[in-house]
């Protein structure tokens, strides 16, 4: 029997890219998958391909309704929450800190660390219920090594890691309610998602640069990140708390 059986998990940024593919898995495995996006139209095909246990949720993880809202529904619809996947995230164009745009650093700012820290307060009294529960947050080899250029979206998933691991330390212990492990993956250039095709073939210096920050050089295909993602929900890495996963094929092993 999968580990997945009759598992209600919530995958927020499920629409495309690695948070489809996360979906894909899990239900492959027999879960129940609550799929977030800010896009309807993405959302709905999201859920035409997923099929009958997916439930897509319009929702903006950096507006607090929206987030309140979409745990009721959980609630009301399965009174349950097994594990979750926080996957939303943006990136924005290079530029310098000399070039600050502050309203951009904001903006992604409130998306990448904000929205997670919003789902993670309304996840684990949920998962906190039941023994098992497990909580991976995709974050970047970006926020483990500086990028150049990249002072918003490094600066905010090195931000997201800490806040990992501060809430890993808060929910390991027993006597707060059941464990609910919580862990960040954090994956190099993947493919899909913010690497799509068209956008590759469109900027091809930006692509090449990409491609050799890793020591493997090439990009990951989404299904090899979604692979570690279902390690950390799974009862297999029952003993992982805090951590972060590097699936960056060599970005953060030192200079090559």
């Amino acid at each position: 029997m999968s580990d997945f059986e009759g598992k209600i998990i919530l995958v927020a940024g499920g629409t495309r890219g690695i948070g489809l593919t996360v979906s894909r898995s899990l239900i492959d495995r027999g879960a129940f998958c609550y799929v977030t996006g800010r896009n309807a139209s993405d959302g709905e095909e999201a859920e035409r391909q997923l099929g009958a246990n997916s439930r897509y949720v319009q929702a903006d993880v950096t507006d607090e309704k929206a987030v309140s809202a979409l745990f009721q529904l959980i609630e009301q619809q399965h009174g349950r929450l097994d594990g979750a996947v926080n996957n939303a995230g943006v990136t924005t164009k290079r530029a310098s800190v000399r070039e600050l745009d502050l309203a951009e650093w904001k903006r992604v700012l409130d998306i990448n660390l904000v929205g997670p820290l919003l789902l993670m307060s309304r996840e684990i009294p949920l998962l906190s219920r039941h023994e098992g529960g497990s909580i991976v947050n995709v974050s970047s080899c970006g926020g483990i090594l500086g990028q150049p250029r990249q002072s918003a979206y490094s600066t905010s998933k090195a931000a997201l890691n800490m806040l990992t691991q501060v809430a890993a330390i808060e929910c390991a212990k027993p006597e707060t309610g059941h464990v609910v492990r919580i862990n960040a993956v954090c994956p190099g250039p993947t493919l899909g998602g913010m690497n799509t095709e068209e956008r590759l073939r469109a900027n091809p210096a930006s692509t090449e640069e990409k491609i050799q920050s890793t020591a493997m050089k090439r990009f990951a295909a989404p299904e090899e990140v979604s692979a570690s993602i279902l390690w950390l929900l799974s009862n297999q890495s029952s003993y992982v708390t805090g951590s972060l996963l590097s699936v960056d094929g060599g970005f953060t092993a030192g200079k090559f």
